[in-house]
């Protein structure tokens, strides 16, 4: 029983830090494209450049989602559903 309860604290901490790593990875990637975009577009506006780092936050908690969903196996929502 020890064992199991470590390996679910490492899996929460290791998609905690996968979760992190992809929000400051997405939010950069989205800020060098939008500015690309912007500057090509416009001279002095930068509304590319938020559009691509909001994009980059909500995929990043989408795969956060999807990973859980995998973890728990959708335990979550077949029990919403039966009892609905």
């Amino acid at each position: 029983m020890g064992l199991q309860k470590h390996k679910t604290i490492y899996m929460i901490i290791n998609m905690m830090i996968q979760f992190f790593i992809e929000t400051f990875v997405s939010i950069v990637i989205g800020y060098f494209i939008g500015r690309a975009i912007d500057n090509w577009l416009f001279d002095e506006k930068q509304i590319f450049m938020y559009i691509f780092m909001v994009l980059g936050i909500f995929g990043a908690f989408r795969n956060l989602v999807i990973r859980s969903l995998k973890i728990t196996g959708g335990e979550g929502i077949e029990k919403k559903d039966k009892h609905h």
